[in-house]
């Protein structure tokens, strides 16, 4: 069946399958996990859905499955950041509001798919409540996340959790090594110098790493604008073509940013205690300012002050 290729991912699936053989489909669904994970699972969900076969599996071959393989179901929809700030913005759910209260075109189920839905605007998760509240009939809403804890409590109490098992460990960067470096130096030099000096000089070279990593990506989209192939676009397709390359090193930026907050969560879950060398369980303080840094971050507030808050607060654990 093809609910084997997510075979990665047996307890979602195992879920899914039963909900929909047994006509228990939640309205509303937060699939926690990586995107590689995550995506194809809510996509397989929504080929279930509306499969010709109608048994609770995807064919993956008939009209539908394929339509909404290939992103052209007229009642699948996707919504992703897409603004230069690589928010959901507002206008964007209210143009999914507007589709969605719409009669469906051929579907069984009208599935909405909602990427990165922790990058929801405030003004825009304060629209979708609504919809979460009352959906229209027949219609399953996916909001598809690595960092559910940045969603309001309202919209998380809303849907019925789905938590993705952890994939294998990617290979680490050179630069969550050396931010692993860092901590350690931190560390030790908060232990015996006054924190603040300590925290100052790590929040300065992650930073400046950060910095490097953000000049590199847009240095990139830069380039490929000096593709000879786009000589002959129009000025407003090249426009559009330029502002569709930033916003996508923004995004690549924004990953591998918090890939180092995921290094520095990891690193104080793992280390050893002083002289043990046995792990110790986390201080859940810790969990708690990383969450917060985390929030600010996707909130757009100044990132070296965000990061200096944090730096001084882990210094004085």
């Amino acid at each position: 069946m093809p609910w084997r290729d997510l075979s990665s991912q047996p307890l979602v699936c195992d879920l899914i399958t039963r909900a929909l053989r047994h006509g228990r489909v939640h309205h509303s669904y937060l699939m926690i996990g990586e995107d590689s994970e995550t995506e194809p699972a809510a996509l397989g969900f929504a080929q279930a859905l509306n499969c010709e076969k109608n048994d609770g599996d995807f064919c993956g071959r008939c009209d539908s499955c394929s339509a909404i393989a290939e992103g052209k179901h007229p009642d699948v929809y996707r919504v992703r950041p897409e603004s230069k700030s690589r928010r959901i913005v507002i206008g964007q759910i209210r143009e999914l509001e507007r589709a969605i209260f719409l009669k469906a075109s051929r579907a069984r189920f009208k599935v909405a798919l909602i990427n990165s839905a922790d990058r929801l605007q405030e003004q825009a998760q304060d629209a979708f409540l609504k919809t979460l509240e009352e959906p229209p009939p027949q219609t399953v809403l996916l909001l598809l996340t690595e960092e559910p804890q940045i969603l309001r409590d309202t919209i998380i109490s809303r849907c019925l959790r789905l938590p993705f098992r952890q994939g294998l460990k990617k290979e680490q960067t050179e630069a969550e090594k050396q931010v692993e470096t860092w901590l350690s130096e931190f560390a030790a030099a908060s232990s015996s110098i006054p924190s603040v000096f300590s925290a100052y000089v790590f929040t300065g070279r992650v930073l400046g790493l950060l910095k490097k990593i953000r000049d590199e990506k847009h240095k990139q989209s830069k380039e490929a604008l000096d593709d000879p192939s786009l000589e002959n676009l129009e000025p407003s397709q090249l426009k559009k073509l330029e502002d569709q390359l930033e916003a996508q090193a923004e995004a690549e930026y924004r990953y591998e940013r918090t890939r180092l907050l995921k290094t520095i969560l990891r690193w104080y879950r793992e280390r050893p205690a002083p002289g043990s060398g046995k792990v110790v369980h986390i201080d859940p303080r810790v969990v708690e300012i990383l969450e917060k840094l985390a929030g600010r971050l996707n909130r757009n507030i100044n990132e070296g002050l965000a990061w200096e808050v944090a730096a001084l607060q882990l210094g004085g654990i």
